[in-house]
């Protein structure tokens, strides 16, 4: 069983056999969870704007599997 990843859309398994599920989402291993959300957020962030320049190069597959956060000015 796999739970999405709100801002990167990867599927995060919820169990691995031999792996502790405490270690499974990134978000778990951080000790203020606050910090995790922003963090990621900042990351997608940089991650579109860095794309930009290859998007018209890009297909709809590809588009479509881009972070799910809006660009802070």
């Amino acid at each position: 069983e796999y739970i999405s990843h709100p801002v990167f859309g990867v599927a995060v398994p919820q169990s691995c056999p031999n792996i502790p599920s405490n270690i499974l989402n990134p978000k778990d291993t951080w000790d203020d969870k606050d910090m995790y959300d922003k963090k990621a957020f900042e990351l997608a962030q940089l991650f579109i704007k860095n794309f930009e320049k290859y998007a018209d190069k890009a297909n709809a597959e590809i588009l479509a599997a881009a972070p799910k956060v809006a660009i802070n000015a």
